[in-house]
């Protein structure tokens, strides 16, 4: 006698979340958001309305923000329309890392993902040490991607990439002579290039440091220890860390558009918990202690 598997209404949703949708709304209305952040930010410098300095602080925390539809475009979350999905990774590269195009920083993220924590292999790797010159590293995260894909993709991986980085990097490079020539070569280092850097830096503590510490586990010995979810103070910490406060959600389901992760660990939260999953305290670096019934009476569902 044939077994019928019928499938729970959990089951059905978690489907419907980890699905990529026609259009990813709220991403979209992010994207915009920020595009607009910067365009009115830019215009406003130029006029004198605003000063450099705050002009470079306002855009170096939108591109930040900016990096989520970038992020979700590299896994195919913003749309399942592939020419439309591509849109926002494509025009987000220019102000999130303009020395490098939108196809080989989803290589290089793809690479995370595989190697979640191993130190030879995991791109991110040089996000995990904080010493005095963490600043430094956090800040540059272009340079150790840059490096990491000259010195460990496949040589056929970098004959495919390659093209498209000479193209874009020519373009910037392009882009910048042009407005030097006409006399905005500051702005374009205070709005453009040194936000870049800001946005670094608030990328790696958010996507990197934040959500795999204490870097107990490699994905391939156990997933559910290798990332972490931050329960507690959503409120505060979802629109801060753009979800990444449940970034175990976002490795374990990474189809998920990010707006989507709290809805996931809370849609499947006992099968969760009952994985023994990395669980950080909210304003902390320290795991809560491994106690599942603890977990599942101090955890918020």
């Amino acid at each position: 006698m044939r077994t019928i598997n019928k499938s729970t209404p959990s089951d059905h949703a978690l489907r419907e979340l980890t699905k990529a949708p026609l259009i990813a709304l709220p991403t979209l209305f992010l994207f915009i958001i920020c595009l607009s952040i910067l365009a009115i930010v830019d215009y406003c410098v130029i006029l004198g309305m605003v000063p450099l300095w705050i002009g470079m602080i306002i855009n170096g925390f939108t591109i930040y923000f900016l990096f989520s539809p970038i992020h979700d475009a590299s896994h195919g979350a913003f749309s399942r329309i592939k020419w439309i999905n591509e849109i926002p990774g494509h025009i987000g590269m220019i102000f999130f890392g303009p020395i490098a195009p939108f196809n080989l920083a989803r290589f290089i993220h793809m690479q995370h993902h595989r190697c979640t924590n191993e130190k030879e292999n995991d791109p991110d790797y040089f996000g995990h040490k904080m010493d005095i010159f963490f600043p430094l590293r956090w800040s540059n995260f272009d340079y150790f991607y840059s490096k990491y894909f000259f010195l460990r993709a496949s040589q056929a991986m970098r004959k495919r990439l390659l093209p498209h980085l000479v193209v874009h990097f020519a373009s910037i490079i392009g882009v910048l002579a042009a407005l030097i020539y006409f006399g905005y070569g500051l702005e374009a280092l205070m709005l453009w290039i040194l936000p870049t850097r800001i946005s670094s830096f608030l990328f790696v503590t958010a996507f990197v440091f934040l959500p795999h510490e204490p870097f107990q586990s490699t994905a391939k010995e156990n997933e559910y220890r290798a990332t972490n979810v931050r329960p507690g103070a959503e409120w505060l910490l979802t629109p801060l860390l753009t979800y990444q406060n449940y970034h175990l959600m976002h490795h374990l389901y990474p189809t998920a558009p990010f707006y989507r992760m709290l809805k996931l660990w809370k849609l499947k939260h006992e099968h969760h918990v009952a994985n023994d999953p990395l669980i950080i305290k909210t304003f902390g670096l320290a795991p809560i202690k491994s106690d599942q019934t603890k977990m599942k009476n101090d955890v918020s569902r």
